[in-house]
């Protein structure tokens, strides 16, 4: 039997920006090297992390910390959790439109793929944002 292994946790570090009872404000570290953004971002204020600090550490505003993701907020899970359903919506579109409308070439199955892949995605994105996952960013250690 093959043994199951766990992914290692996400772990940044970031400056204290802000602090509001049990939650900390934390923006990036801007020293580290963003590509994918190329630290736009960051240089326009954004980016801010909501981290709680269930540790209780003496944070302070400027403080540079370590933050830890929750669990299942891995590259790949995200990336399941973003490309799965809409790849789905446009297979069940396309298949439906098949099935459905003998007659209708490729590309009008295709177009109908297309437009079911975009509303499972509209579909995902307005769920998440109504209903956001629980998980939440914490504050491992205070580096300085």
């Amino acid at each position: 039997m093959k043994k199951r292994t766990t992914a290692p946790p996400v772990v940044e570090t970031g400056r204290v920006r802000g602090l509001e009872g049990n939650l900390a404000a934390v923006a990036p570290d801007r020293s580290a090297a963003c590509f994918g953004c190329m630290n736009h971002e960051c240089k326009s204020g954004g980016g801010f992390i909501s981290a709680e600090n269930p540790l209780g550490l003496p944070l302070q505003t400027g403080q540079l910390v370590e933050v830890q993701a929750p669990p299942g907020m891995s590259i790949f899970g995200q990336a399941l959790a973003a490309l799965l359903p809409p790849f789905l919506g446009f297979a069940t579109g396309y298949v439906l439109a098949r099935l459905l409308l003998p007659g209708a070439g490729e590309g009008a199955a295709a177009g109908i793929g297309v437009l079911v892949l975009f509303a499972a995605a509209f579909i995902i994105y307005r769920v998440k944002k109504k209903h956001p996952s629980g998980k939440m960013y914490t504050v491992t250690k205070i580096i300085s």
